[in-house]
């Protein structure tokens, strides 16, 4: 007899297979390849670096960055270490 499993953090459906679900179980996320279009990704891309850039200011966004005081040091979006706040931007959400 096989006994049932015991999973907390997700239901018991037909969206995820059980291997996800026992993934998502021992390791807290799931990677699920081709869940966003290629062009979305380019969209959002192009949006956040507007918004590192300072060209678009959505209301409530907060860029973090690692900058280095350094004469030849250039802003961009490489150097940011968090974005917060950005679900008002009608771009991206």
């Amino acid at each position: 007899r096989v006994s049932p499993l015991c999973l907390s953090y997700t239901l018991d459906n037909d969206v995820l297979t059980t291997e996800q679900r026992q993934f998502y179980e021992d390791n807290g996320y799931l990677l699920i390849k081709k869940l966003v279009s290629d062009k979305d990704i380019e969209h959002f891309r192009k949006e956040f670096v507007r918004i590192c850039n300072k060209e678009v200011n959505p209301p409530g966004v907060l860029i973090m960055r690692d900058e280095i005081r350094r004469p030849n040091f250039v802003r961009s979006e490489k150097t940011v270490n968090k974005a917060h706040d950005f679900q008002e931007d009608e771009e991206v959400f």
